[in-house]
């Protein structure tokens, strides 16, 4: 359908919709950002639908008229817009009904009536083609509300696993920091060492060393004692 309009509404309104999610998430936490999507889908499709409800059976494609006589001044449909006016992105909805209505051949315009009233005005003969292109519009309002959602729950899911591997390499750092540190705090430790204790600590290391190829070599020459005293019989 959207082809046969040669426009983009559908994109129009899920730009709205997402619009109207991100702000609700800036002021109120992401918790906000869906119902306030699902709130605006509701409240743009309930003022498309009020609009398509006001034609009546004027909608009716080949609903008798009488032949309008030639020269007589043509007849005009004005339907009332307050629900859409109520919404926030008015001019935007505006835009997104005069662009469908004009690309399916519909010349049509707002202006403002009595008490501030502002109408949608078009032919009457117009009508049958005016319900066509609301209910359009009201079925790409839906298909949006869906397609925000679904890219919504995507993108939670992206941050999600973004966030455990920015958290897992921060874990993998952090241990290679602390055994950093614990190389550097050992080493900070043996340099504050006085010469002197350092010194002792060395020689006591090295007898230590002594003490135990000493204990070897004598342990070695008793095995081989035995082996000495069979060869000299």
């Amino acid at each position: 359908m959207a082809d046969d309009y040669g426009d983009d509404s559908g994109q129009r309104l899920y730009d709205m919709i997402v619009r109207a999610g991100t702000v609700a998430a800036e002021r109120s936490g992401l918790s906000a950002r869906d119902g306030a999507m699902g709130e605006t889908a509701a409240r743009i499709e309930e003022a498309l639908s009020a609009l398509r409800r006001q034609l009546g059976d004027q909608a009716s494609p080949g609903a008798a008229r009488e032949e309008q006589r030639v020269g007589a001044a043509p007849e005009y449909a004005r339907l009332d817009v307050r629900e859409l006016k109520a919404i926030d992105g008015f001019e935007e909805l505006k835009g997104i009904i005069h662009s469908d209505l004009e690309a399916h051949g519909v010349g049509n315009g707002f202006v403002e009536g009595q008490g501030g009233r502002t109408e949608l005005v078009f032919r009457l003969d117009d009508a049958p083609k005016v319900a066509e292109c609301l209910d359009h519009l009201i079925e790409e309002t839906r298909r949006a509300a869906e397609r925000a959602e679904r890219d919504a729950r995507a993108r939670d899911d992206k941050n999600r696993d973004d966030r455990g591997r920015t958290n897992e390499v921060r874990g993998d750092d952090r241990t290679s920091e602390n055994c950093s540190d614990g190389r550097a705090v050992a080493q900070k430790d043996r340099d504050a060492e006085p010469l002197e204790d350092r010194g002792k600590r060395a020689r006591e290391a090295s007898e230590a060393m002594r003490d135990g190829s000493g204990a070897r070599d004598r342990e070695r020459g008793r095995d081989l004692a035995p082996r000495r005293e069979e060869r000299s019989k």
